[in-house]
């Protein structure tokens, strides 16, 4: 900190000079390089130094509250003293030198410097003394990230003392204010001459000298607060130089103060939720006699590269934890530098640092990510829809608008679930735009909100869904070991607002009409009645007779199919015979005779049909190709609410990996029948049929779900 004040203060002196000099650099010409002026009252030092070997005519002049003074060298000029109510100064160089050649030091009084009232007490008082005492309030509100927020706080970064010493035997002794547990830090300690710094604990028994620093020292210095006593600075001259300016730079960290919300930091974070991801650190200090020492929970996220950044002053002690939705799991123990990434696993939501010291230390951490997030939420969006728990309070919901979301599946990951905020009272019509075309699969699901059951869901088709919480699912149909990103935006239709209108049947105006289109609707079928009058109104059976022995095929080659695929040891042959002979069958009395399927997807270019078999294990697959064939055809399983579904074994034998059958092409006008086995437990299951057709990639997705769970119950 005192660095930073040095810095501004050079740079408030460059700029006032630039001000009121506007010559004041000037190279080569032998004449004044800088210039300046204060009108605050106290102690000052101001030291110029020749950078090269030689500064010829290197001249400071000195205007004090009506007196000049003089001071010429060719290496170094100075002045000192005490500015009544006003102090200005030139310096000059010869002819060949400018400002670059010149370096400074100074001590002057500020407006955020204290400045030393009068003469101080020349000694820390003896235990019970009731003399009069000089103390210093130099609390800093700079904390975990106080003053990265507000930085412009009036007396947040504690306090600039400036003093001075008169002669040999002038010593100045202050208290510091402060108590148990607190911290507190010397930024910097300079003098205009030879001048010590001696640090003392006085209680009600004794006093006793602690150490003694001087400008030279290495800085911060960090003090503890010593227990049940008072610390005091007491400034000194080691040898008679005369009148010596100093100056301080005091922070005390009060530990009831640390916490985001105040109190102390424990050991282990009880403050809340964790503080927010961000590109900003947090900072705090640690007393020598705190054994708990500090924590500090950040925001993270799953399946991220996280670049920790730790600055430690002290003996200090780490420890690293992950918070995720199944616990909390240490990562690191005992080191003493942080580790340069943290990859974090599934559902990690938090990570928890912990600090400890054998001594007064301060801590500097940040973290930030090279990873790509998804959504609105840190992180890998989750890969499953979430459980009676409810949705992860974590994740900031999607709320439809405007706005363009993106998000990446990578290697493995093959779905993301994003959370959805419905705020309309009467709901919300909304859809889903892609904006970059990838190979992904969006759903919209709109769910109970009491156990989180799909209740309806699009293919990002628009679709109406009431106030409350739900979830858009994106799946990749590229390969899996790919990296896609995938871009999309939920565009907001309005609010789903009912008709109340009172409605009138004007039906009586188009009577005459529906008795023409009748009429006319009438004629066709009539002629239809007269082509087909022998068949339909004939005796003869024989027709019948056809058709209810193709029924009774049909249901013998139901009957061995379930039989063969519930037995132990199934027989391959008469499976794949039974199958062969469904292709051979009418379409329209399979469906007849089967009942309806568990799911159904018809389309122009094709028709899949799903009958379950052997109580829940099994299904069979009927698909009727259109006009044209599909071309490496493949078919995957799924369940949409994320369980685990795999496939097992195939009838006929075909090439199989996972929740995926390849099926290679079907030719145009043909039927084909596969009996699928599934391993697992999902409760509901769903498939997609894709392939190339005249070239182009076609994929059938049917817009239910299968109830799987209730199959397997029966």
């Amino acid at each position: 900190m005192g660095q930073t004040k040095a810095a501004i203060l050079s740079l408030i002196i460059v700029f006032s000079l630039a001000l009121t000099a506007p010559n004041s650099l000037a190279e080569g010409e032998g004449n004044t390089i800088i210039e300046g002026s204060t009108d605050k009252p106290g102690p000052a030092w101001l030291e110029f130094e020749c950078l090269q070997v030689s500064c010829t005519g290197l001249e400071l002049v000195i205007q004090v509250d009506g007196l000049d003074y003089v001071s010429s060298d060719t290496h170094s000029v100075q002045w000192s003293g005490l500015i009544g109510s006003n102090l200005s100064w030139e310096v000059n160089v010869g002819d060949g030198f400018d400002i670059g050649d010149v370096g400074f030091d100074y001590i002057l009084p500020g407006d955020s410097s204290l400045v030393e009232p009068g003469d101080l007490p020349d000694t820390v008082p003896v235990p019970g003394n009731q003399a009069d005492e000089y103390e210093i309030d130099a609390t800093s509100l700079c904390q975990m990230d106080r003053c990265e927020s507000d930085p412009g706080e009036e007396g947040s970064e504690g306090v600039i003392f400036v003093g001075s010493l008169e002669g040999q035997e002038d010593k100045d002794a202050i208290r510091i204010v402060g108590d148990n547990g607190d911290v507190v830090v010397l930024e910097n300690f300079k003098s205009g001459g030879f001048a010590d710094l001696e640090i003392w604990q006085s209680d009600s028994d004794s006093k006793s000298l602690l150490e003694t620093i001087t400008s030279t020292s290495d800085f911060p210095v960090i003090l503890d607060y010593p227990l049940d006593s008072s610390l005091w600075l007491r400034v000194v001259h080691p040898s008679d130089s005369g009148s010596t300016p100093y100056e301080i730079d005091i922070s005390r960290f009060d530990d009831e103060l640390e916490a985001p919300g105040g109190g102390d930091l424990g050991g282990q974070w009880n403050h809340g939720e964790h503080l927010e991801f961000r590109s900003l650190s947090y900072t705090g200090h640690i007393s020598g006699f705190d054994e708990d020492g500090d924590s500090l929970l950040l925001q993270a996220g799953s399946k991220m590269e996280i670049l920790p950044s730790c600055i430690f002053s002290g003996d200090v002690s780490l420890e690293i934890l992950l918070k995720a939705t199944n616990g909390t799991f240490a990562i690191h123990e005992q080191i003493f530098l942080c580790p340069d990434l943290i990859l974090t696993p599934a559902d990690v939501y938090s990570i928890e640092f912990r600090i400890t010291s054998n001594g007064p230390a301060t801590w500097q951490i940040g973290i930030s990510t090279v990873s790509t997030s998804d959504g609105n939420i840190i992180g890998d969006a989750p890969d499953y829809l979430w459980n009676g728990g409810g949705p992860p309070i974590y994740h900031d919901p999607i709320i439809p608008g405007p706005s363009i979301l993106s998000g990446t599946l990578g290697p493995g990951d093959n779905v993301d679930v994003h959370v959805v905020k419905i705020e309309d009272e009467n709901g919300s019509r909304v859809y889903i735009r892609d904006e970059g075309a990838s190979p992904v699969n969006f759903q919209i699901q709109s769910l109970n909100q009491e156990n989180w059951a799909i209740l309806n869901s699009t293919n990002g088709s628009i679709i109406s869904m009431p106030m409350g919480t739900h979830a858009v699912r994106v799946e990749r149909l590229a390969s899996s070991d790919a990296e896609i990103e995938y871009q999309f935006t939920l565009i907001y239709a309005g609010e789903d607002i009912l008709d109340d209108a009172e409605l009138s049947d004007l039906s009586y105006l188009f009577t005459d009409l529906y008795l023409f289109l009748g009429a006319l609707m009438i004629v066709p079928l009539a002629i239809v009645i007269w082509w087909e009058r022998k068949r339909l109104f004939s005796d003869s059976r024989g027709s019948g007779v056809i058709e209810a022995h193709e029924l009774r095929r049909l249901r013998r080659l139901r009957e061995r199919l379930s039989k063969d695929t519930s037995e132990s040891e199934i027989n391959e042959q008469a499976v794949e015979s039974a199958l062969h002979q469904l292709g051979d069958s009418p379409w329209t009395g399979i469906v007849s005779e089967w009942g309806d399927p568990m799911i159904r997807h018809m389309t122009e270019q094709i028709e899949v049909n799903a009958w379950g078999v052997d109580r829940g294990r099994s299904l069979i697959l009927g698909i009727r190709v259109g006009a044209e064939d599909w071309k490496l055809a493949a078919i995957r399983f799924h369940s949409p609410e994320g369980a685990v579904a795999r496939i097992s074994e195939v009838s006929p034998k075909h090439l199989f990996r996972g929740d995926e059958v390849f099926l290679d092409t079907l030719e145009s006008e043909s039927k084909t029948f596969v009996r699928v086995t599934i391993d697992g437990n999902p409760s509901v299951l769903s498939f997609q049929l894709s392939g190339l057709v005249s070239g182009e990639p076609v994929a059938a997705a049917p817009r239910i779900a299968m109830d799987w769970q209730s199959l397997e119950e029966e």
